[in-house]
C-alpha cells in the first residue's frame, strides 16, 4: 500500500488519528467474505468497488478490514458519508495512477542550482527522454492536485460535516506552513527546466511525506463519496448507535444475496440466541448478515435494513464452516476447537459471536456436551453480555432457555408438504423439533432406497431419545 490512510504532519494525524478499531481476525474476514470469499460468493468489498481512484479503493478496503469502535471518530465519518456536500476534486484515475508512478521512481532528486539544472536538462534531453517526460508530467499533475485541494478547502463552509472541516483546515495549515502554498499561488506560470527540477526535488524528497498525506486526503474523500453513492443507489437506511447494549434491526437482509428475505432481530445485553431448524433453511446466512451489518455500520456506512439501532462492538468472532489443516496435521474437529478456544479466550462482553454448529465433528454425546458447556460459559463468565448467535442441530440446547440468563430460542420457518419441505427463510421465536436432514438428502438426489432406509433407522433411534435426559441437566443450573 503506497499511501496508507494515516499520516502525521506537524505532530498530528491528518486522517483518522489514533482511534480504537473494531478488531477482526483472518478467520472472521474469510467467513464473512469481507475482502476474499471462502464460499465463492461476492465479497462485501466488491459491493463498494465503485471508487474513482485506486487509492480510494485501498482506503475503502482499510475501512472494511479495520472498522471503527471509537464513538467520536465514527460519528464524524458517519456525518461525512451521510451529507457528502463538499466540493468535488477533479482528478481522474489515470492522472492519480501516473502521480503514484512518478512518486515511486527510484532515483532520489537533489536540490540543484539554475546552472546545474540547465546542464542536467541538456544531458537528460539527449540521454533519457522518457525519464524527463515522467518528471515533467508528474510535477504538472501534482500542481493540479495542490490547486484542487486549495479550491476544496476554500469552499468548505461551517455547515459542512466536521470531518470535512477538519480536513480543509489541515490543508490550509499545510499550505501556510510550507512552500506548497506559494507553489499553488504560482500555478499556471510558464514551465522551465529549472522550475520543473525544483518541483521534482520538493515533491519527491523534501515534502514527499506531506505530498503522500495530501493524496491520502483525496483518496479518503473518494471513499466517502463511494459509500454514500452505494447506499443511495440501493436504498439502504442510516443506522443509529445507542449507548446501551441493545440491538434492534428491522427488515434487514444480506447485502449480497439476490432476492434475500428480510428479517428482524432484537437483542438485549447478554442475549444468546440459539437457532435450530432445517439444513439449508438459512441459519448461517442470517447470522453472517447480522455480523456484516454491524461491520458496515461501524465503517460509517448505511446498512440494508428499514431501520437499525446498534450498540458499539469491539470485536467480531465467527466459527462458521468446516475445514481441516492437513499441512499441520489438524483434523476438522481440531481446527474447530482451536477456533472456539480463541473466541472464548479473547472475546469480551462487548463482542459479537457467530457460532455455527459447535461440536459437530465428534460423537453426538461429546459434541452436545461441548456445545452445552460453551453456552454456559458465555452466559455465566466475564463474557456475559456478549451478543451471541448460536446455530445448532442439537435441539437439546433449547432446554437452556429459561434456565440460563439471556438465552432465547429461535428457529427458521419451514413449510411441510408430505415428504417435501419449503424453506420460508423467516426467523421466528421458538425452537424447531427436527432438522429435516432426510428431506434435504432427498432434495440433494440421494437414492430413494437410502432415503427409505434412513427413515426406518431414524424411527428406531427416536425410541432412545436423549432429550429427556437433557431436561434433568438443565435443572442443575
Amino acid at each position: 500500500m503506497l499511501f496508507p490512510e494515516k499520516y502525521y504532519i506537524f505532530g498530528k494525524s491528518i486522517i483518522g488519528g489514533t482511534v480504537k478499531k473494531l478488531r477482526t481476525d483472518r478467520q472472521t474476514l474469510n467467513d464473512l467474505g469481507i475482502v476474499e470469499s471462502t464460499y465463492g460468493e461476492k465479497t462485501l468489498f466488491s459491493l463498494f468497488d465503485m471508487t474513482e481512484s485506486d487509492g480510494g479503493k485501498r482506503c475503502l478496503e482499510e475501512w472494511l478490514v479495520h472498522p471503527l469502535s471509537d464513538w467520536k471518530a465514527l460519528h464524524e465519518r458517519q456525518e461525512a458519508i451521510r451529507y457528502p456536500d463538499f466540493p468535488e476534486i477533479r482528478i481522474c484515475r489515470e492522472e492519480l495512477d501516473f502521480i503514484e508512478f512518478y512518486l515511486s521512481q527510484g532515483d532520489r532528486p537533489t536540490r540543484v542550482s539554475y546552472l546545474e539544472s540547465a546542464f542536467s536538462y541538456i544531458f537528460r534531453h539527449f540521454r533519457a527522454t522518457p525519464e524527463r517526460y515522467v518528471i515533467r508530467r508528474g510535477t504538472k499533475l501534482l500542481e493540479n492536485v495542490l490547486l484542487e485541494l486549495k479550491t476544496f478547502a476554500d469552499h468548505v463552509t461551517e455547515l459542512s460535516p466536521r470531518l470535512i472541516r477538519n480536513i480543509a483546515a489541515t490543508i490550509s495549515e499545510i499550505y501556510q506552513a510550507t512552500e506548497l502554498g506559494k507553489m499553488v499561488d504560482s500555478c499556471g506560470q510558464e514551465d522551465s527546466f529549472y522550475r520543473t527540477d525544483r518541483l521534482d526535488y520538493i515533491f519527491r524528497y523534501r515534502r514527499n511525506h506531506t505530498i503522500a498525506a495530501l493524496l491520502s486526503i483525496v483518496y479518503q474523500l473518494d471513499a466517502i463519496r463511494t459509500v454514500h453513492r452505494t447506499a443511495v443507489t440501493k436504498g439502504w437506511c442510516f443506522p443509529s448507535f445507542t449507548n446501551d447494549s441493545k440491538f434492534m434491526l428491522c427488515n434487514f437482509y444480506h447485502p449480497q444475496v439476490k432476492d434475500a428475505v428480510a428479517n428482524d432481530w432484537e437483542m438485549e445485553n447478554g442475549n444468546i440466541c440459539i437457532f435450530t431448524g432445517s439444513n439449508m433453511a438459512g441459519k448461517s446466512t442470517y447470522m453472517r448478515q447480522t455480523a456484516l451489518i454491524v461491520l458496515m455500520a461501524q465503517i460509517g456506512s448505511f446498512v440494508p435494513a428499514d431501520s437499525a439501532n446498534i450498540s458499539m462492538t469491539d470485536r467480531i468472532f465467527t466459527r462458521v464452516g468446516a475445514s481441516d489443516d492437513l499441512a499441520s496435521g489438524q483434523s476438522t474437529f481440531m481446527v474447530e476447537m482451536s477456533e472456539v478456544a480463541n473466541i472464548l479466550r479473547h472475546a469480551t462482553k462487548d463482542s459479537l459471536l457467530i457460532l455455527d454448529e459447535i461440536g459437530r465433528g465428534t460423537s453426538t454425546f461429546d459434541g452436545l456436551s461441548i456445545a452445552w458447556a460453551v453456552v454456559e460459559y458465555i452466559a455465566g463468565s466475564s463474557l456475559s453480555g456478549a451478543k451471541t448467535l448460536f446455530a445448532t442441530h442439537y435441539h437439546e440446547l433449547t432446554e437452556l432457555e429459561g434456565k440460563l440468563p439471556g438465552v432465547n430460542n429461535y428457529c427458521i420457518a419451514v413449510q411441510e408438504k408430505g415428504d417435501t419441505i419449503i424453506f420460508l427463510r423467516k426467523i421466528i421465536k421458538g425452537s424447531a423439533d427436527k432438522s429435516y436432514g432426510i428431506q434435504v438428502a432427498k432434495l440433494a438426489g440421494v437414492p430413494e432406497v437410502v432415503i427409505e432406509r434412513a427413515k426406518e433407522i431414524a424411527a428406531e433411534l427416536e425410541e432412545s431419545d436423549i432429550t429427556a435426559n437433557t431436561k434433568n441437566i438443565g435443572k442443575k443450573h
